[in-house]
């Protein structure tokens, strides 16, 4: 199960088990909850990705019972009652006690690095496709190698970590259906960590 706390002004949900975080390392559940920030049904999830309700129910569900999504309203569509679903934090980060249920620190890293950078890389392989294919696709892809003594190293880790919290918080108060949904994926590590 997920667990809500507030982490560097945020809102996090803390994976606590390896089935949580299986739950959530999907790309379609994934986008599911990205879409469901502002509240939405199960008709208008489908319509904003382009697939069939029915493909959806299962994974909705899944991601309600794991405490990613809640119900935030109950309402009548025709004859039939719909429910709508609303994400319950923006950013996702595991629990102490879920690195500890792996055990070993090598293979908890190799599986978060693994979840982070593969849904990533899915993305910016679907914005390179559409580049390469004519389309005038939006985004950017860089990396840069950067020599810095460590007080600049911890400044610009801090103005990147700022940044992603402003970004957030903006993107929760959005309220524009139309506006598009970005995918934000940084590493600042050292390359030599001696």
């Amino acid at each position: 199960m997920a667990n809500i706390e507030e982490l560097h002004d945020d809102t996090v949900i803390l994976i606590e088990d390896m089935e949580t975080f299986r739950i959530i390392d999907n790309p379609l559940r994934q986008r599911i909850w990205h879409l469901t920030r502002n509240p939405r049904s199960v008709g208008e999830i489908a319509e904003r990705l382009g697939v069939p309700p029915t493909r959806l129910y299962y994974h909705v569900n899944m991601l309600a019972d794991a405490g990613f999504l809640e119900v935030v309203e109950v309402r009548k569509s025709g004859a039939q009652l719909e429910r709508v679903y609303q994400g319950r934090a923006g950013t996702l980060a595991p629990s102490p006690e879920f690195l500890e249920s792996i055990g070993d620190a090598g293979k908890a890293a190799h599986i978060l690095a693994g979840a982070l950078f593969d849904n990533s890389r899915t993305e910016v392989e679907a914005l390179l496709a559409r580049t390469f294919g004519g389309e005038d696709a939006f985004g950017t892809l860089a990396r840069a190698v950067l020599q810095l003594p460590a007080d600049d190293a911890q400044r610009f880790l801090d103005r990147i970590e700022d940044l992603a919290v402003e970004m957030r918080t903006a993107s929760r108060e959005c309220d524009d259906e139309g506006a598009a949904i970005y995918s934000f994926t940084f590493a600042f590590v050292p390359m030599d960590p001696s």
